[in-house]
């Protein structure tokens, strides 16, 4: 009986000194986008937290200045970076301004991931349009009112259904720029090779 042949295994590529190079996916390029845009993502909402408004005003939940840097990055092709700023951002924020808390910051998690996997798919699928960030954005609400649904104590044990209503109404102004801000997207950087935006990224 023949013997079957081993798999060769597959190590790490190595330079010519014996260093062992990192995988393709880190790259300078990647680290220094990552870098940009997780400070983005914690510059809006401290530009947003510092101004002299009442506390009541929750203009965090009012304006959504944590899907700004994920938004951004998708409009312009970058899942990757996109994705990695849906993880990071919230805990990144959390670190640096305890703020949103850690059962926030899950749930934040959740919907910004749903919000760039949904944009991201509606790009591929449809080209840029106008309204795919508000489509995005109530696609992350569902995904939080089902992960909220499972564990009510993320959200003090709150009807999910109420509080994702409550949060769309306060974050209706928030809704418009991100609308905005995918139209200024569509308006000043198109896709296609002329317009190098994302089918041509």
């Amino acid at each position: 009986m023949a013997a079957t042949a081993t798999p060769p295994i597959v190590m790490p590529a190595s330079s010519a000194t014996g260093v062992i190079r990192a995988p393709r996916f880190l790259t300078a390029s990647l680290a220094r986008e990552l870098g940009i845009l997780l400070s983005l993502s914690v510059m809006f909402p401290f530009m947003i937290h510092v101004l002299p408004v009442p506390e009541t005003a929750k203009l965090g939940a009012r304006l959504l200045p944590m899907f700004y840097a994920p938004l951004l990055a998708t409009l312009w092709g970058r899942a990757r970076s996109a994705l990695a700023v849906a993880l990071l951002a919230p805990w990144l924020n959390w670190a640096l301004t305890s703020h949103p808390s850690p059962p926030g910051a899950i749930v934040m998690m959740i919907q910004l991931l749903a919000f760039v996997f949904t944009l991201r798919g509606l790009l591929a699928g449809l080209g840029m349009r106008w309204f795919h960030a508000a489509a995005a954005y109530f696609a992350g609400v569902a995904a939080a009112v089902l992960l909220v649904a499972a564990f009510p104590a993320l959200i003090g044990g709150h009807p999910a259904l109420a509080w994702a209503a409550q949060g769309v109404e306060v974050g209706l102004p928030g809704i418009a720029i991100l609308v905005l801000i995918n139209w200024l997207a569509l308006h000043y950087y198109p896709p296609g090779a002329g317009g190098g935006g994302p089918i041509a990224a």
